[in-house]
């Protein structure tokens, strides 16, 4: 894996200059687990999914403001995407991401979602100015801890069946 990547500590709303060009290009980005599984209870996905996020990002020579996770998605800020499409960048993120938790941590996240696939096909994503650049960081920063209070996670919680069979006892 790349070294690593760090997440920008500047202001996110200042104008890039290249070139030929002056501007900014951010996007807030969220993604969602194959069917809403809750993929990121456990700490060392987050981990590793950030990670992977930031090794792309350094790849694609893009900047990550902020990354943050409910238990059952992810929001993702990111800037200086002149050079790249919102469906570039969620093909590159989200096919790192699942490659990587796929290589490393499958027997854990397998128990979260369902089939083969860890990302859902959809997602969300916003362009955002220097006017809400500010308020988006904020709000993945701040916002996302309601996901994680003990009513929240109740929620996701599966109750133990013994009487269910596996698949596998059928083969």
């Amino acid at each position: 894996m790349v070294s690593e990547a760090k997440i920008e500590k500047v202001e996110c709303s200042r104008l890039l200059r290249n070139r030929h060009s002056v501007g900014e290009s951010n996007y807030h980005f969220q993604f969602t687990p194959n069917f809403r599984g809750a993929a990121f209870l456990p700490k060392e996905v987050r981990n590793l999914c950030k990670k992977a996020f930031e090794e792309k990002a350094l790849l694609l020579g893009v900047t990550i403001y902020c990354v943050n996770f409910g238990p059952d998605h992810c929001h993702l800020f990111v800037g200086n995407c002149r050079n790249y499409s919102v469906s570039d960048l969620v093909k590159h993120f989200k096919g790192y991401s699942a490659y990587i938790l796929r290589k490393n941590l499958w027997k854990i996240v397998s128990q979260y979602v369902w089939g083969e696939r860890f990302w859902s096909e959809g997602y969300f994503y916003e362009s955002t100015g220097r006017v809400t650049s500010s308020s988006v960081k904020f709000y993945i920063e701040r916002q996302q801890g309601k996901h994680w209070t003990e009513e929240e996670l109740l929620k996701f919680e599966i109750p133990e069946d013994k009487s269910q069979r596996s698949i596998s006892e059928f083969f």
